[in-house]
């Protein structure tokens, strides 16, 4: 074994290179003026095997692993398409270590779920395997380095396997290709043509799955597997000497391999004329998806700062843009503009989704927009706004960085050394980052715009039901003939300050507790106004905080549930004081990472935030100014119902009315529970919902739970200025008793949903059993066990031995608003013509599962994975503030349930528990079972035919 560094690298450069022959390509930063993270040990076996560690001990105890394998669906052959994803899931399915079937069962045993922890993913490049590791446990270290040293060299591909995996792999294929999907794929396909990007969906071709044979996984698996194609990548809390014991003794038995891998050729993008135009029909999908893009050869041989720099410039400046863009339109998505590089080539791209007869009409203002820009340029002001965002984000990121969970950054490090990226130090990274952010002048950020955005190199693709042949030559003469007309330059309209009400004279604490299980505290301010908070450096620099006001859906009464649909986004919309939407979306920009309102909770309105420490007191505002004049106008319902409606007219895919639908069924004559018709959009009275919040919002019960790097005294005098200034609130919550009580009438047998504007057969299979009965506690945790043991047996039966579906889940839900209403659920993707015989599979399960024992393996699988998650979500700030503070003074239970569910509630649960109550609630009988299919099947070209107006010897072989 060799180990890596700097200094060994100066020492060797006099030696022959013909002693480097078979050795593995260097690493990233030995070829670049990036130095690399200095925490990172690089070593490299002498098979060629390589690993990357990195010690990370902010969160102790964890691990995160990767094997990266740089083989991916660029590296297939025609007739091979799909074979690199095809061997990834073989991975799964018998090794030398772990028989079939055997794999997932092992890992569940050590408390570790698959999709979670145990996972893989297939790119254009690489291959990918996950191991999320719960402990610091060298047996467990062990046990993960053999799989992946199994995966390396000890698939199996056993003959029955492989044939169920092609099924499987199908599914999976379909549950991916929503029309939305596959209108990215051809349009990524039209701009990267002549590259084998175009062509090279890691998926692979449908022909291919099914056809390829054992003999033909073996020898791609064997030709691309070997050693020097291989890195491990760890991060997390371990000794790096100990590792590199193990890793030695796991992967240098290795075979050598001989010669050099093949050279990857990605092929060269085809230029075209100035208009280059591509569409695709997707025929009943009334949304058009329209973009302008264009990627670009802007290779060079080695990561440098300056390349950086360089991509930091052309990055900003298209942010820019998307601001402009986002205070001209209302709600614009922060990637209606983008910019990037997409396996090291330059890559632009513009976006915008329109419905109505003249969709055309928004390449126009498109292109409008994009003269603008280039012709005259930004202004100063919106240099001046971006560049704090961007001090703010960089000073974030450096500070979460120290925190992070392993597994939030090995995919980087992972990505950097197959893309030969240098992984940088952070504190580098970061004060190069800042440094360039000062440094920005206007006239480079202008001529990095006009460089990324020319207007001559752009190409065109649509993408809709045109009903009739897409004419590029009119949209071509449309725009030619509108770039004769001047635009004039952009003025921005920035509020030359936020400001906010006069609250009142500021809330005094009157009572106090500290709970010293969790070390927290709770406070009543004077005009009852209540805070739950803990501190906790699980995120430095961070807060997550949560408000719950009034009964939310306890108080509703109304029969439309357009009412509730578009009661917070009115509103929200409606602004408050001398500050309408947009003004309010910049301030939240500009101070809150994420910041989401609604009533899904059931039992209050609530808002919810993500926020820079600095950034808590412009959230707790915001919050109280619509608490303090809660008012719906006029104009902003009527955009909210706009909205709303052409976002429903325009979904790509039917498969959402299909649970709407789903819904209904579950909860007859429940509106709080539907989601609204266009007819209940168009019906809903806005007085309604004013009536609604209005007592909720001015005077309603009022409980802010906040969990974060804070410091106790300056929350307590935030929240004393903003939420406890506001007039009083009620000292108590309503009881509610009879909505908490609401029953529905279960709906049981087999049920069919058919939806429109289906893409081919993808479907999906649902059963539900409603249970509406008291429960003690321990009961309730039996059905979170016995939904794991459901989800176990569905995935054996439906996806292992069918081949019948991709990712089966199951999941016990329930509902703190409603006393007696549970249900567990199970949710199986899969094809139209399998929906039935699934249904029937599940509920012969249910059945089984009903009537015959549950072995004490059975409970241990499914316990484990779902203990060592609750060990380490205690954590994580967002669990600790959803599920251990979540209205904490309303529901004193919640921190008494949560404690026990942490001290091992789960863990004693016995196999008769579970059977008891998969006996009283599983019986085929209370299941609803429906499947959800399309009614017809909406066409989209496999191979839309565009226009292509190439010059002459400009593209090449792929």
């Amino acid at each position: 074994m060799r180990t890596r560094s700097l200094a060994i690298v100066v020492l060797l450069v006099a030696i022959p290179l013909s002693v480097f022959a078979a050795k593995r390509a260097d690493w990233p930063h030995e070829r670049s003026d990036i130095s690399p993270d200095p925490s990172i040990v690089w070593g490299e076996l002498e098979n060629g095997f390589g690993y990357a560690l990195k010690p990370h001990r902010a969160k102790q105890g964890i691990i995160s692993m990767r094997l990266l394998v740089e083989v991916g669906s660029l590296d297939e052959k025609e007739d091979e398409r799909g074979v690199a994803h095809f061997i990834e899931h073989m991975a799964f399915e018998g090794t030398r270590n772990f028989a079939p079937g055997e794999l997932i069962a092992f890992f569940q045993r050590l408390g570790m779920s698959y999709g979670t922890d145990v996972n893989a993913f297939t790119y254009h490049d690489k291959t990918v395997y996950h191991l999320e590791l719960p402990q610091k446990d060298l047996s467990l270290i062990r046990q993960g380095l053999r799989l992946f040293r199994d995966y390396s060299d000890g698939i199996l591909f056993s003959e029955e396997r492989v044939d169920t995996e092609r099924e499987v792999i199908s599914r999976e294929r379909q549950a991916r290709e929503s029309p939305s999907a596959l209108v990215s794929q051809e349009s990524f396909r039209f701009y990267f043509d002549g590259t084998r990007l175009a062509d090279r969906h890691p998926i692979g071709l449908q022909s291919v799955v099914k056809n390829v044979s054992r003999e033909q996984l073996i020898e791609f698996y064997q030709k691309w597997y070997r050693p020097d194609l291989m890195t491990l990548v760890v991060v997390g809390d371990f000794d790096v000497e100990s590792m590199q014991a193990e890793i030695e003794t796991a992967f240098s038995s290795m075979e050598k391999p001989r010669g050099k891998p093949a050279k990857r050729k990605l092929g060269k993008l085809t230029r075209s004329k100035p208009f280059r135009m591509g569409s695709v029909d997707v025929a009943g999908v009334e949304r058009f998806t329209l973009e302008l893009s264009r990627p670009w050869d802007d290779r060079q041989r080695r990561d440098n700062w300056e390349r950086r720099r360089s991509d930091a410039l052309r990055s900003f400046a298209t942010s820019i843009f998307n601001e402009r863009c986002r205070s001209l339109i209302d709600g614009m998505s922060d990637n209606f503009a983008t910019y990037s590089r997409i396996y090291d080539l330059a890559y632009c791209q513009l976006t915008i989704s329109s419905g109505g007869e003249y969709w055309w009409e928004a390449f126009i203002w498109m292109d409008q927009l994009l003269r603008q820009a280039t012709q005259h340029g930004f202004t100063p002001q919106e240099l001046e706004r971006l560049r704090e965002n961007w001090l703010k984000s960089n000073r974030m990121a450096a500070a979460r960085y120290e925190t992070a969970e392993p597994r939030f950054l090995i995919d980087d490090l992972v990505d950097s050394i197959a893309s030969d990226r240098v992984y940088a130090g952070k504190r580098d990274f970061f004060e190069q980052m800042q440094t360039f952010i000062e440094e920005l002048k206007l006239e480079e950020v202008n001529a990095a715009f006009r460089e990324v955005w020319e207007s001559k190199r752009l190409a065109y693709f649509a993408a809709g039901d045109f009903k009739q042949p897409f004419d590029t030559d009119l949209l071509k003469a449309r725009i030619k003939g509108d770039r004769k007309f001047v635009v004039m330059p952009y003025v921005p309209n920035f509020a030359e300050s936020f400001q906010y009400s006069n609250f009142g004279t500021p809330g005094t604490v009157v009572e106090e507790t500290e709970l010293t299980e969790i070390g927290a505290k709770t406070f009543r301010f004077s005009n009852n106004a209540r805070l739950t908070l803990m501190r906790t450096e699980n995120e430095k620099d961070t807060v997550r905080a949560l408000v719950r006001v009034g009964g939310g859906m306890l108080a509703f009464t109304d029969s439309n549930p357009g009412t509730h649909a578009l009661a917070m986004p009115a509103l929200f919309r409606s602004g408050f004081g001398n500050h309408d939407i947009e003004d309010v979306y910049q301030e939240l920009r500009d101070n809150v990472s994420s910041f989401v309102f609604g009533v899904e909770d059931h039992d209050a309105f609530t808002y919810r935030a993500l926020a820079p420490t600095d950034g808590l007191d412009e959230f707790l505002k915001i919050v109280a100014e619509y608490l303090l004049d809660p008012r719906v106008d006029r104009d902003a319902f009527e955009l909210a119902q706009s909205k709303l409606t052409q976002s429903r007219e325009l979904e790509p895919d039917g498969m959402n009315e299909g649970y709407r639908d789903l819904y209904r069924l579950i909860y007859p004559d429940q509106p709080r529970f539907h989601a609204p018709s266009l007819r209940d959009i168009e019906q809903v009275d806005p007085s309604e919902i004013s009536a609604w919040l209005g007592d909720s919002f001015k005077r309603g019960y009022l409980e802010v739970a906040l969990v974060g790097d804070v410091n106790e005294d300056e929350v307590v005098e935030l929240v004393a200025q903003t939420l406890g200034a506001l007039p009083m609130r009620e000292d108590h919550k309503s009881a509610f008793d009879s909505a908490r009580r609401l029953r529905v009438t279960p709906q049981t047998g087999k049920r069919l949903i058919e939806y429109q504007n289906g893409k081919g057969d993808n479907a999906a299979s649902v059963i539900v059993w409603t249970i509406q009965e008291e429960l003690t506690q321990r009961e309730s945790a039996a059905l979170y066990v016995l939904s794991s043991v459901l989800e176990t047996r569905i995935r054996e039966k439906v996806r292992e031995e069918m081949g019948a579906t991709y990712a089966p889940t199951v999941s016990y839900v329930t509902f703190s608003a409603y006393e007696t209403l549970r249900h567990v659920r199970a949710d199986i993707d899969c094809l139209k013509q399998d929906a039935g015989k699934i249904l029937d599979a599940v509920l012969e399960i249910s059945d089984e599962l009903a009537s015959t024992a549950i072995s004490d393996d059975e409970v241990r699988k499914a316990v484990a994975p779902m203990e060592e998650g609750l060990r380490q979500a205690w954590k994580d700030n967002g669990y600790l503030l959803e599920h251990v503070l979540y209205g904490l003074q309303e529901y004193p239970e919640v921190l008494e349930n949560a404690i026990r569910y942490r001290d091992g509630l789960l863990s004693s649960m016995t196999a008769e528990e579970v059977q008891a109550v998969a006996k009283r609630f599983l019986k085929r009988d209370q299941a609803l079972a429906v499947a959800i299919v399309p009614a017809m099947t909406a066409n989209l070209a496999e191979r839309p035919v565009w226009s292509r107006e190439f010059r002459s010897g400009a593209s090449e072989d792929k």
